[in-house]
């Protein structure tokens, strides 16, 4: 099996702690991740902000967001169903050092996660496109690991499916999702060919 280095680690899985209510994080952090995507110049492949707890429970529940400069409202958090939420990318944002304010449900010890991923709005979908998902998302992973790291992290080899508005589970003909998770995942070989995939509002992630 093999073993991301930390740097990876660290994006794919969680940053700093936190814990408040509401939560104040830089605006810098997150716009050097962003920038970091843009430099790549993917078109598909992304990178997703969440809250996860830090007991491994699942997702904080954000209620609401908001980015602020010296206590005024300068941009909005969109947050999404499946717990991602959404910043503005603006580098006057980060010269003016801004604050995300994040109100959470309860008050509780959450960490910051950052995912490579993907967001596809359903219909007839080519392998082709799945494929260039997948190249997109390891072209992504050696930006995030910078050098050396990107000498080391190891092959995608294929991608995880999840329903991207809300469902328990994704349904697709012919394929049984994971009981516990929800998720189709497909390796590299049922990506090949010239075929295509009748799909939902997906979001994806790389199978590593």
């Amino acid at each position: 099996m093999k073993t991301l280095p930390l740097s990876i680690l660290a994006l794919l899985l969680s940053a700093l702690p936190v814990c408040a209510q509401p939560l104040e994080l830089g605006y810098s952090g997150f716009f050097k991740h962003m920038k970091t995507v843009q430099k790549a110049k993917v078109q598909q492949a992304e990178l997703g902000f969440y809250l996860s707890q830090a007991d491994g429970g699942g997702l904080c529940t954000i209620i609401s967001g908001g980015v602020r400069v010296d206590g005024e409202p300068r941009g909005e958090v969109t947050l999404l169903p499946h717990g991602q939420f959404v910043l503005p990318y603006d580098k006057q944002l980060d010269l003016d050092k801004a604050v995300v304010v994040l109100e959470l449900a309860e008050r509780e010890q959450c960490d910051i996660s950052i995912k490579i991923q993907a967001q596809l709005e359903g219909g007839r979908t080519a392998l082709a496109q799945l494929r260039q998902v997948r190249d997109e998302m390891q072209t992504l992973l050696a930006k995030m690991a910078g050098w050396p790291g990107r000498y080391f992290i190891p092959d995608i080899q294929g991608l995880h499916l999840y329903p991207a508005m809300g469902e328990d589970s994704l349904r697709l003909e012919g394929m049984e999702a994971d009981p516990g998770t929800g998720k189709v995942s497909l390796r590299d070989a049922q990506l090949a060919g010239e075929g295509s995939l009748m799909l939902p509002m997906v979001r994806i992630t790389p199978w590593i």
